[in-house]
């Protein structure tokens, strides 16, 4: 059933069961968007890792809805592992080559946008697609470009791709500040403001889906 705010689910689409993270934004009185966010206390089905930080295990084929009930909904999701830089002695999705998430604010107060991202800022350790319902307002790009899938190339493939930030480019277009991940190396940067996929409507789903390469 439809309805006028927006819900999150996330989807296993490969062959094993995965260890999902989802980590909440803070209370904020000084963010006018989203002041109060969802919580892990929200949804049962999260075990709780820290105070910001809810898990669960997501079988394989499997898809979770989150439903806030219309609140607001910040913060951003990852696989297999909590969200780090490369971890010495990993494999790939244990870690590597660090790890990439899944950003997402949905409900804010009006007149804020809506937005989500793939961010890959400190590495990348699975392939991940983002999924919305078409004509529902999505768009990204100094063109206001309509779109309604985003994934995830590997490390350092992901220049000229909408809705991703390249490896340790915090701007999207570049890097400010020192790198997040020391080891890892900067972009390519995406040469134009791609990185966000938003919008000012409501309703739907935004979908988070684990992929394998040649699914993406």
């Amino acid at each position: 059933m439809s309805t006028d705010y927006t819900k999150l689910s996330v989807k296993n689409d490969t062959k094993e069961a995965v260890e999902v993270f989802v980590t909440f934004a803070a209370d904020n009185k000084a963010n006018k968007c989203c002041p109060s966010p969802a919580k892990v206390s929200d949804f049962p089905i999260l075990t709780k890792v820290n105070k910001l930080r809810g898990k669960f295990l997501l079988a394989a084929g499997a898809t979770e809805v989150f439903d806030s009930k219309g609140a607001c909904f910040s913060g951003n999701v990852g696989f297999y592992i909590e969200p780090q830089c490369p971890v010495k002695g990993a494999d790939f999705n244990n870690g590597k080559f660090g790890t990439n998430i899944a950003e997402f604010t949905l409900n804010p107060n009006t007149p804020c946008f809506e937005a989500y991202d793939i961010s890959c800022v400190n590495g990348v350790n699975c392939y991940m697609m983002m999924k919305v319902d078409a004509g529902l307002g999505w768009h990204y790009g100094p063109e206001n470009t309509s779109i309604e899938t985003i994934y995830n190339r590997a490390l350092q493939e992901n220049q000229g791709n909408p809705g991703v930030f390249p490896v340790n480019c915090t701007d999207c277009i570049q890097l400010v500040g020192d790198k997040p991940c020391p080891t890892l190396p900067l972009g390519p940067a995406q040469k134009e403001r791609i990185c966000n996929i938003q919008r000012s409507e409501r309703g739907g789903t935004v979908q988070i889906i684990l992929t394998t390469p040649q699914d993406a």
